[in-house]
């Protein structure tokens, strides 16, 4: 039995800058399976956001690194975005367009040069807007929205580029805990609904929503790879108090998934 092309592949990847003694990545191996939502944990300064930009192709890097089989390095602009679909930490939110004209701008990577938007660009937008909750917004300037707004307008963009790999990074930051949950939760569905096996790979700062949510964790410590597999494996009181020294006691919830505690 053959075993499947992980979606993501890092090999012995590293990242190194001028000026630093130490690594910013040092050589990550890491397999990510299509499917299911993959969440990047860690202390600051561990290198997660780095590990992200890496896979965008937005910082150089030693080693290799494959998306759903292609070495990202070989991937022209259009292809790379047909393939991954990006959502940052911040953004410049002071564009002059509306929520709706700046979801369309998704779209390009799917267009033809000169050919305009015809009705499955207009139904993958209407879908990205409804499924993220911002269809109301789509005729609201982005510099009236909130910043919780924002976010969720930006992965609304994200998800009408519809792309088989969904990179975010840190996107619950700006968000109340209410729509912390929700825009999670919503993950789900856009994962299942597609014909071919869709992947999440998202940086998170929250471990119990991380637990909560993802199909495997990747706990990140001074540029390493301190810990991989389920939530339950991951964190676990003696990885948590390494990676971010701190002592907790972990439980489990009714619901099955691990709950934290600082003592």
């Amino acid at each position: 039995m053959t075993t499947p092309t992980p979606a993501i592949d890092f090999q012995h990847t590293s990242i190194r800058y001028p000026g630093h003694t130490a690594p910013l990545l040092d050589s990550i191996t890491l397999a990510l399976p299509a499917g299911g939502i993959h969440g990047i944990i860690g202390p600051n300064g561990a290198g997660k956001s780095t590990l992200v930009k890496a896979l965008l192709g937005l910082v150089p890097y030693r080693g290799s690194i494959t998306a759903l089989g292609a070495d990202t390095r070989t991937l022209t602009p259009r292809r790379r975005a047909r393939m991954m679909a990006y959502v940052p930490q911040s953004w410049a939110s002071d564009i002059d367009f509306t929520t709706r004209r700046y979801v369309e701008l998704a779209r390009y990577a799917r267009v033809r040069r000169f050919r305009p938007m015809n009705l499955s660009d207009a139904e993958a937008i209407d879908h990205a807007l409804h499924l993220t909750g911002t269809a109301p917004l789509a005729h609201t300037p982005l510099r009236e929205l909130s910043g919780g707004q924002q976010q969720l307008v930006n992965l609304a963009r994200a998800i009408a580029q519809e792309p088989q790999v969904l990179v975010l990074d840190e996107p619950t930051s700006a968000l109340d805990i209410s729509h912390m949950h929700a825009t999670i939760k919503l993950l789900r569905p856009w994962i299942e609904v597609g014909e071919q096996p869709r992947t999440v790979v998202t940086v998170l700062h929250d471990l119990e929503l991380a637990g909560r949510y993802c199909s495997t964790l990747t706990l990140l410590h001074e540029g390493r790879v301190h810990a991989h597999g389920t939530p339950a494996q991951v964190l676990t009181t003696q990885n948590l108090r390494a990676a971010f020294g701190v002592d907790v006691d972990v439980g489990v919830h009714p619901g099955g998934w691990p709950t934290i505690t600082v003592r």
